[in-house]
């Protein structure tokens, strides 16, 4: 018999009451939990799920049936929230969940090394197709969901979802919230830093070459049962989901950050505790704030008789979304989503980034200026990598220095990862672009396509 495990984040005992206030050194530490000599990596790779029968987005009844069954033959753990399935986790860590408009999520415990992410991955996602087969249910590695629009799918009727539902669409540039939530599949690759200046490195290069690389994998110009004029719809809706907890690394507050490596971790908590907050957890039950008060000014002062801890810290900084976020890892967000050997292609050509100098590779790279970055990542919403970055290079030579670097460190074994790019960029054509091409233009001609 599986165990029950209830979903509330986070977990803590502190109620209304101040026992011991909150500090910017209680919140450092936990960025220095995690800090290892081991050089881990991690997927998180979510799909959208479709009905084969309606070829409409696949009901909760059925996906929920579906973790069911995949949860007993594997014994994993059941998670519930409000009353209802919403996932399952096994005993190491790895974990498969329902994102707001039943697009499913596989998240991966870090590996080592490639050949056990994907045995382990494809353990799981081989099994999950099978059961979703029996209920005819098909999972889509694509960016969007090619057919059904906001309003036509429910949110899942999870708390969380319910109060960022109610808040999100309303903040400044929070206007696609909606669709992020509903519409969208992406693919996140998440990797261990050794201390603070590694960190530091870390997030800058990779923030330097986000766009670059989201323009790699555009797989979304599809929407609505249409095809569009963007290459990635996935990324637009990213755009507006709220712009003072997504691109605050591009905006005027980028030098403060990235001023002086010594201060970097000091300045990337300043960032976050000045985005409003969303909610907290006391007791099993969530509490609206709804941007009523920044974080700052909460652990100053508390909120309604609330006052903070460092679970309500951590759950904040996860409703912030810059697309390279710190945690006590890094996690790299902004791909769309496609087949899983394309997931394995990017934690490899991130794996072998990782394994050069990050120091040097900044050297390399600086022709690239963090306050250009918002700029490119509008460019590759309609172009993909076809635009200009300066006279010398446009976006898929930067993404070619980075696959010849990437490559080269790499192992012969797991240079073979990275097959899917190598076709992409030797024709110099995303999948967006193949799309396009073959006059893929609906959700039937996709689903043609892709099966």
């Amino acid at each position: 018999m599986q165990n029950l495990i209830i979903e509330k984040e986070p977990k803590n005992i502190n109620n209304n009451f101040n026992s011991s206030k909150l500090t910017i050194s209680d919140i450092e530490e936990f960025y220095l939990s995690r800090i290892t000599y081991k050089s881990l990596y991690g997927i998180e790779y979510e799909r959208i799920s479709f009905d084969k029968n309606t070829k409409s987005v696949a009901t909760y009844d059925k996906i929920s049936k579906i973790i069911e069954n995949f949860s007993s033959i594997l014994n994993w753990d059941l998670i519930y929230d409000s009353g209802i399935v919403i996932g399952a986790k096994d005993i190491n860590g790895s974990s498969i969940s329902l994102e707001p408009g039943c697009q499913i999520e596989l998240s991966l415990r870090p590996f080592e090394n490639l050949v056990d992410i994907q045995s382990e991955a494809e353990k799981i996602l081989n099994l999950l197709d099978k059961i979703a087969n029996v209920y005819d249910v098909v999972f889509l590695g694509y960016g969007i969901n090619p057919k059904n629009s906001v309003d036509q799918i429910n949110i899942l009727q999870k708390d969380r979802y319910k109060i960022m539902n109610d808040y999100l669409p309303y903040c400044n540039k929070g206007e696609l919230c909606p669709k992020m939530m509903r519409q969208t599949a992406g693919i996140q690759i998440n990797i261990d830093y050794k201390n603070i200046a590694d960190a530091y490195n870390k997030v800058l290069f990779f923030n330097l070459i986000m766009p670059f690389m989201s323009g790699l994998c555009a797989n979304s110009p599809i929407e609505n049962n249409v095809l569009t004029n963007k290459k990635t719809n996935r990324a637009y809706a990213w755009l507006y989901t709220g712009e003072n907890r997504c691109n605050f690394f591009y905006k005027d507050v980028y030098k403060p950050i990235f001023f002086k490596q010594k201060n970097f971790l000091k300045n990337y908590i300043k960032q976050i505790l000045k985005v409003p907050m969303v909610y907290i957890e006391r007791n099993g039950e969530n509490i609206p704030f709804s941007g009523k008060v920044d974080f700052l000014t909460y652990m100053n002062s508390g909120y309604n008789g609330y006052f903070a801890t460092l679970d309500d810290y951590i759950l904040h900084q996860s409703l912030c979304f810059p697309d390279v976020r710190l945690k006590n890892y890094i996690e790299i967000r902004n791909h769309d989503s496609s087949d899983f050997n394309v997931a394995l292609a990017l934690c490899a050509f991130y794996k072998g980034l990782c394994l050069c100098d990050i120091q040097e590779l900044l050297t390399l790279f600086n022709f690239l200026k963090i306050d250009k970055i918002s700029y490119y990542s509008e460019l590759v919403v309609n172009c993909g990598l076809d635009f200009k970055v300066n006279s010398k290079y446009d976006g898929w030579d930067i993404v070619f220095k980075l696959f010849n670097i990437a490559r080269k460190k790499l192992s012969s074994k797991e240079r073979l990862y990275l097959k899917p790019f190598f076709d992409i960029l030797i024709h110099r054509k995303t999948k967006a672009d193949i799309l396009i091409d073959y006059g893929i233009n609906s959700f039937d001609s996709l689903l043609e396509f892709l099966s």
